[in-house]
Parts: structure tokens; sequence; C-alpha cells
């Protein structure tokens, strides 16, 4: 119940249950204040009220939920889309299956047109509630029920509905086909064709959680990732933000924060020679390194985070640098570096994972002793 019309929504709950009950089906209703959550939450009143359906069925996750949608509504968004601008992802449509995180959804009744359920319901003697607010043709959605498609169907086809429905079939199936191939692509996403880069980053937008996404805010973010540099946020609306550090997009919800929780494992081995270490960034697990096995001795070898005034001697150049302007190199966002492990053994910092080892632990040449570490 999104409490939008007054006791008319109340009637629709009420109807609900009654019926439920005639069937001998269990009954779960929520009442939900959908204006005040789109106004608490920076949303549209459908965005908001498509969430607090999205966030009641998260409650049941082991079931699968059939939605009403007909084929009426199919045609409807097609038309809505086309005019809004849309790719094959927004016309191809509802999908009769779908897979929204833990939630399962169902809509049996996505091909059947809209007159063909009101008939089946009269003549099997069921009543059903209408939504007085579905006359209303100050809403969009309304003007194309009402009027937008039947003038198609007067003036252009017939048939216009079924051919609608028709290609949006043919847009889902194609959907899924690019889906597949980008999913198995190890690009980095700087060498894919722009509609590669297009559909990857809305697919991780949508996966964040995020709202509000359309053409202007895909191509903008894909330009600040282009240019590889620098901290910039972009504002999808006033409670989602994307922050691009050197081409790494990251999604911040206003208001909220992730705290670091590391979860690394270092084992270590004696041996021989040396091992390199694998990576190709500060931070990218799994990794190995070799030292000095003599220099190690007994003094154990500790993983902690990253902490500010850090320095190293990397092997291969002269005197020490500090992690931040290592990690600067490196290009590693700030909010990246509390994931980063550093190793460390007699108080010296002996290793970024993935990055190089330090000066002065090196194994002396290919049979010393080695401490052979890994760490993932």
């Amino acid at each position: 119940n999104h409490q939008l019309r007054g006791a008319e929504s109340d009637g629709d709950e009420a109807f609900v249950r009654k019926l439920a009950d005639e069937l001998g089906f269990p009954m779960v209703g929520k009442s939900v204040d959908v204006r005040k959550l789109a106004e608490a939450e920076g949303l549209s009143i459908e965005m908001a009220a498509r969430q607090a359906r999205h966030d009641f069925f998260s409650e049941f996750p082991n079931a699968v939920i059939a939605l009403a949608h007909h084929a009426d509504d199919q045609a409807e968004t097609f038309i809505l889309k086309l005019a809004r601008g849309a790719g094959t992802a927004g016309l191809g449509g509802m999908s009769p299956y779908q897979e929204v995180g833990p939630i399962r959804l169902i809509r049996p009744m996505l091909e059947i047109p809209r007159p063909e359920l009101l008939h089946w319901l009269r003549a099997n003697g069921f009543e059903w509630r209408e939504d007085v607010s579905n006359s209303d043709e100050t809403f969009l959605r309304n003007r194309v029920r009402h009027t937008v498609l039947p003038l198609l169907e007067k003036e252009l086809n017939p048939n216009i509905r079924e051919t609608i429905l028709r290609t949006m079939d043919i847009l889902r199936q194609e959907q899924e086909w690019m889906d597949a191939i980008i999913a198995d692509c190890r690009l980095p996403i700087a060498d894919l064709p722009i509609a590669a880069r297009r559909r990857l980053l809305r697919k991780w937008l949508f996966e964040q959680g995020a709202t509000n996404v359309d053409f202007n805010a895909v191509e903008k973010i894909l330009t600040l990732m282009a240019r590889g540099e620098g901290t910039t946020v972009f504002e999808l609306n006033d409670l989602q933000h994307i922050v691009v550090e050197y081409g790494q997009p990251r999604f911040e919800h206003v208001g909220q924060a992730s705290l670091p929780a590391q979860a690394w494992t270092l084992t270590t081995e004696k041996g021989t020679g040396w091992k390199k270490d694998h990576g190709e960034g500060a931070g990218i697990l799994p990794a190995e390194a070799s030292f000095d096995a003599d220099k190690v001795g007994d003094s154990p070898i500790t993983v902690r985070s990253f902490e500010p005034g850090d320095r190293m001697n990397p092997l291969g150049m002269e005197g020490s640098r500090k992690l931040q302007d290592i990690f600067t190199d490196q290009k590693i966002p700030r909010a990246q570096r509390p994931y980063i492990p550093v190793v460390v053994c007699r108080s010296e910092i002996i290793w970024i994972p993935g990055y190089r080892t330090a000066r002065g632990w090196e194994v002396p040449g290919n049979t010393g002793k080695a401490v052979h570490a890994r760490i993932e």
C-alpha cells in the first residue's frame, strides 16, 4: 500500500485481503508513505514506489514473486522509452523472469493483452479493482494508453501492439547476447568500443543501486574516467554521487560510508632463490615475494594497513619514498588505500604486495636462503 490515494489505496488493500481469504491464501501486506520516502531519498514518486516494493519483496528471499504486468504495459513502456531515448536495455522492456539481488520476479501475463484479461475475469465471475488515476491523462503513461497507441492503431498499423511486442522480444534477446559477450571480456574498459563501455558502466551503476541514470549521466562519467587523473565528484541526485579518482569510479550514498574490513592471509615458507611477485599494481592480490632468510631471522613478518607517514626503501631506487607518493604514482584512489596491505618485518616496511619489495631484503642470488611469502 503506497498510501498515495488515501481511502482508495486502503480499499485496494482490503479487497486483496478479502480475496486472499476467500481463496485460502495467506496475505502479507505493508504500508509505506511513498511521498515521504521520495522526499527523504531524493527520488521521484515512481522510483520511490518501486524501491518500497522491492524492499518489501526482499523480505521473502526464497519466494518467487509473480507480478501482474501485461502486454499493454509493455507496449506503453516501449513508447515512453522511445520518446525519452533508450538503448536495447530500455526498449527491450520488462523480462518474463528477472533477478534483482535476492529477489526472483516472474511476469506470467506479460504477453496477454489487457482486453483479454478483462474478458477472462468477466467470464469467470471475478471482480477487480480499477485505479482511478489510470484515467487521468495528466500522467504521461495514461496519454500513451488512451491517446497515442489508439492513434497509431488507427493511422499507422492496426496490429501495432503485437508489432511492438515482437520488436521488444528481439531487442531483449540481443541484449542478453551482448551482455554475455561483455561478461566474458577481459580487456580494460578504456580499450572497449563506446557501446560496450556504456553497457558496462550502466550495469555497474544499477548493481550499486543507482537511480536517475540517464544517457547524459553515463556520458559524463565515462568522460571523467577517460581523463584518468585527479578526483571529480558527479552528482546523480542529491543523495547519490559518483566519485571518479584516477579514472576509477566509486559509488557513494550521501550520509553513508564504508569501513575497510581487511581479511588478508599471509603464509610463508623457507626455500632458496627468489619468486617474482605477481600483480600489476599496489594491492593486487594474490601476490608473492621472497626475502633474505638470514635478515628475517626469527623476527615475525606481519601485515597491517597503510598509515600516514609510512615510508619504504623500494628495491631498484635510491633513498626512501613515502607510501603516499608510491600510491599516487600507481594512481591508487585515496578511498582504496586503507584496503592495501603493508608487510612489515623488524619495524620496516619490506613489501607492498603487487608492487615491489624493499631494498636490502632481497635474496642474495638464486641459491641464497629465502623466505617465500604469499598474501591473499
